[in-house]
């Protein structure tokens, strides 16, 4: 625990922690030290001299030891000349004056020099209105210029550092914020400081230039108007936007952001202080990649098909054709013969009354939220069951915690996660990196345990038999099962773990005994790891339960889903084997009784059918109708489209006429996450709002109100059936009912029968989603917007004079993280392994010689990169090869190589690269033009490579 120092400033005493500098000391009670280049987040540098201030201390008697004293006083000693008070610490007894002649002077000085070349473009600069150089001059600069105009410095600008950031030479004043963050925080050292004197300036050192996925948060903390970004330079003033808060819903990190509008257009995405999720930073997706909320490719009206033709509808002849064609078939076919998938970018009130609606209104578990592709990633159980406690932050992380990586890239996955972790080592924390593959991590690793492809459940098993041995069973409950099973798995040799993964003994003991000893763990585990199969999570869970990791704050697992809501429509329950809040079906059958006393049909308490399984219940007569919402199965998987093709009804409701909406019998129009409200569930199951920041195009709609009328017209299609047969009954009230025990303690969803539609807003569907569904109780939006920020970085009332960026200050509230299981009394578990795939890099068929290692790229195919500049980072479809394999191939980086499987063939670009794995090639998962579905077998693939084709050029 740091100790607290008392000093004196301006003649005010206060107490701060030991470490605090003067800059922070002085803000703590109001006293103004104007900055430049001092950043919170950034090591104190003392570049720009603003922050000159006098400071003493009290001499000490060499004798003795102790203060002198004078008249029962402290003798200060003062420092014969100014220091910097941002790289001076305090002290005890510690004496600083702000406002002396001398600072003052020093102060104007400094703005004087800083102006003699700096332009007086204020009327057209784009940070006019929220620049601390113009504030700093008009509460400590001179009047007048002593500095003739001809001899100011002239450069040419802008000069662009990058596609997406641009410099203004004549404006910089060389604070070097954004040098310092590239290379303590983004870990990307791709700016720099060239030549000297007045030609001093910033230059970008990268190929291609300003290589980095958080490029845009340099022009945040730019003190000037120097750095502009492509998207917003000379678009807008700031005092003519409005700012609304809302949130990213590319990855599953749900970094907080604030829309600003100009009357209907998204002049820039800013970041919004958060220090539970993202701090005050984004990543340049987030930022530059909004842009498709304002396509002129947007649907803004129903469709309807009518022979080859899909021509415009009202709502009404929409919702009475889907209720007609589906009610028909639940009528010839039963309701299992209905099927729907959800997105992964949906709200939690869209996913919620999805599944409802299938649940409760047609009677079929046939629920999905992914493509169905052969190497579709299994639903993520044990990440929410031995989460991270409640409380967790990454932002706060450091010493006494370490951070298990294995098989993630989150520079990819979830980018700002990757500050977090650079931030922690730096503060002392433990990172241990395991991965097939180097990735940007590895510079930060404290160690690094480079595993053969297909063999992390085997060293994780190892990590486990360590950990055994090391803590027995002390941190298990009475409750864990499956103990015996789990020594069993393990009563191999070591040397066995050590041959199959090729990582030492003394790795694999010196991470497991890192991870043990520390007060705090997480594990954290991607999009590789979850390819290997359940069994990897499931080992995980065991390591982190043995090692007494679970159910506190700052403990547990972390799962990196793929998307804005991946954790939301689990917990929702769009699958086909549980409900919301994983309820399992048998035991929430009692709430499947549909709308008007109808029950709904035996199916529904029965396993549903998985999105793979849809597609050949379509192709055998089993499915009949189909329901995709905010999802592209015959983009990504065009496998599908021969079962798209034959269904006899299918509904699209997406933002665009997407291939798969093009092939629809209706297609409804979506209203963007900017344009209505709505909660999204993060990785580290932190429920976030959202609120709407523009008008939705045309007529569209949000997804929840599509799901409802639906619902209301098959309902209203039932009701006249049952009153023309005499045989329609009381409508049904809502009621809140009894709980119930879920596994692990969890309350699940209410006995009762499910409340009736007619919700008139999104705040109504959330309220009955924190009654119904486990975790969720009490997370309404009045609640979310009553947890407030208590950070301190975001604009603050005295940013005049401190400057912590254009960051947002958060009014709207953090969120809520809703409790783990592992977190709640007499949970329990089971340690019982499960089975192994076993394909690994050097065994298989021989005519299939190479093991696919799948990669997720934060630049792919994504959609929602429409009209965004990012579309330039996307690379075309690749392939990349080890170089030994490549020479044995033939085949040089460029070269056009055909890559083969049983289930089909890909032709792509050849790179060569010695981070793929001999025996392995690298393939990313979503490129356009060239989906990875096409030649997937499993979770893990085998495929031919042979050269076809000279270079690409």
């Amino acid at each position: 625990m740091a100790e607290d120092i008392t000093l004196i400033i301006d003649g005010v005493k206060l107490t701060v922690p030991e470490g605090t500098n003067v800059v922070d000391a002085a803000r703590t009670v109001g006293i103004e030290i104007p900055v430049f280049c001092y950043h919170p987040r950034l090591r104190s540098v003392g570049m720009c001299r603003m922050c000159m201030v006098a400071v003493g201390i009290p001499r000490i008697d060499r004798d003795t030891g102790q203060c002198l004293l004078e008249n029962n006083r402290p003798v200060i000693s003062m420092f014969p000349r100014l220091q910097t008070a941002c790289t001076t610490l305090v002290s005890p007894g510690m004496v600083v004056m702000t406002s002396t002649d001398e600072v003052k002077r020093a102060q104007r000085g400094i703005l004087e020099f800083l102006l003699t070349s700096h332009p007086l473009d204020c009327p057209v600069c784009d940070k006019g209105g929220e620049c601390p150089l113009q504030n700093l001059t008009m509460g400590w600069g001179p009047g007048t210029s002593r500095f003739e105009y001809h001899n100011k410095m002239h450069f040419e600008k802008p000069v662009p550092l990058g596609d997406l950031i641009l410099l203004d030479r004549e404006r910089c004043i060389l604070c070097g914020r954004c040098v310092r963050f590239q290379d303590e925080l983004a870990d990307d050292p791709v700016l720099g400081f060239d030549l000297r004197g007045r030609d001093w300036h910033i230059i970008s050192k990268s190929d291609p230039p300003f290589d980095s996925k958080f490029s845009g948060n340099t022009t945040d903390i730019c003190p000037v108007g120097a750095l502009t970004t492509t998207d917003f330079r000379f678009r807008s003033r700031v005092w003519e936007l409005r700012s609304v808060p809302s949130l990213c819903i590319h990855c599953p990190v749900g970094c907080n952001v604030n829309l600003d509008m100009r009357h209907r257009e998204v002049m820039r995405v800013m970041p919004r202080e958060n220090l539970a999720v993202n701090d005050i930073w984004i990543c340049d997706k987030g930022r530059f990649g909004q842009h498709f909320v304002e396509s002129s490719e947007r649907l803004t009206t129903p469709l309807m098909r009518r022979g080859d033709q899909l021509v415009q509808v009202s709502w009404e002849q929409a919702f009475e054709t889907i209720a007609e064609r589906f009610v028909a078939i639940q009528r010839k076919h039963g309701g299992t013969a209905l099927a729907g998938i959800a997105g992964e970018r949906l709200s939690n009130e869209d996913l919620y009354l999805f599944q409802r609606l299938f649940r409760e209104v047609f009677g079929s578990n046939n629920l999905d939220h992914r493509i169905g592709t052969p190497g579709d990633l299994p639903d993520d159980d044990i990440g929410v069951m031995l989460g991270v406690g409640s409380g967790t932050s990454l932002v706060t992380l450091g010493k006494g915690t370490t951070v298990l990586v294995i098989g993630a890239n989150p520079e990819e996955e979830a980018p700002v996660y990757l500050l977090h972790l650079h931030q922690m080592v730096k503060h002392g924390g433990e990172l241990v990196v395991a991965n097939v593959r180097p990735t940007k991590l590895d510079h930060s690793a404290t160690l690094s345990l480079r595993y053969r492809p297909g063999t992390a459940t085997q060293l994780v098993r190892g990590l486990l038999r360590v950990v055994l041995e090391e803590a027995g069973t002390k941190h298990l409950s009475q409750k864990t099962t499956g103990l015996a099973e789990l020594r069993a798995a393990l009563n191999h040799p070591m040397a066995s773990v050590v041959s199959a993964t090729g990582v030492s003994e003394d790795d694999i003991r010196a991470a497991a005994h890192t991870f043990l000893q520390a007060e705090n763990a997480v594990i954290i585990y991607g999009a590789e790891a979850m390819a290997e199969g359940t069994a990897l999570s499931q080992d995980l869970g065991s390591l982190a339960l043995i090692a007494g990791k679970t159910g506190k704050a700052n403990n547990g697992l972390l799962a990196l889903l793929p998307w804005g809501n991946s954790r939301g429509v689990l917990d929702m329950g769009v699958r086909p084997d549980r409900g919301p809040g994983y309820a399992p079906l048998a035991s929430a059958a009692k709430e499947r009784e549909g709308a008007g006393g109808r029950k709904a049909a035996e199916g529904a308490v029965q396993r549903g059918l998985s999105a793979r399984e849809m597609w050949n219940g379509v192709v055998e007569g089993r499915i009949r109708g189909m329901y995709l919402m905010g999802i592209d199965p015959a983009s990504a998987y065009p496998a599908t489209r021969t079962a798209l093709e034959k269904v006899d009804f299918l509904v699209v409701q997406d933002m665009f006429l997407t291939p798969t909406a093009q092939m629809a019998d209706v297609v409804l129009p979506a209203a963007a996450f900017a344009e209505r409200e709505g909660t999204y569930t993060n990785a580290e199951r932190r429920v976030q709002r959202v609120r709407p920041a523009r008008p939705a195009p045309g007529d569209c709609r949000p997804d929840w109100a599509m799901v409802q009328g639906i619902a209301e017209a098959v309902l209203a299609l039932l009701k006249g059936t049952d009153e023309e047969q005499g045989t329609a009954k009381e409508p049904r009230k809502k009621l809140k009912g009894k709980k119930r025990e879920a596994p692990g303690g969890a309350e699940t969803a209410t006995e009762s029968p499910g409340p009736s539609w007619g919700y008139l807003t999104a705040s109504e569907v959330a309220s009955e989603i924190a009654e119904r569904v486990p975790g969720y109780q009490g997370i309404a939006y009045t609640r979310l917007a009553n947890a407030a920020s208590r950070g301190g970085w975001g604009r603050q009332p005295n940013e005049s004079f401190y400057y912590g960026g254009t960051c947002y200050r958060n009014s709207e509230g953090v969120g809520i993280q809703y409790p783990a299981p592992a977190e709640l009394s007499g949970a329990g578990f089971s340690l019982k392994p499960r089975e192994v795939e076993t394909t690994s890099a050097s065994g298989g068929d021989t005519r299939y010689p190479f093991l696919v290692v799948t990669q997720r790229l934060l630049y792919d195919g994504d959609p929602f990169l429409r009209d965004s500049q990012l579309l330039a980072h996307v690379p075309a479809p690749y392939v990349a090869i080890n170089p030994s394999d490549a020479r044995s191939l033939g085949v040089q980086a460029g070269d056009r190589v055909r890559v083969a499987s049983v289930a089909g063939v890909l032709e792509l670009a050849a790179r060569v690269s010695d981070e793929v794995p001999a025996g392995c090639v690298l393939i990313p998962s979503n490129l356009p033009g060239a989906p990875l579905s096409m030649v997937q077998t499993g979770l893990q693939t085998r495929v031919a490579v042979s050269k076809v084709g000279g270079r690409r050029e």
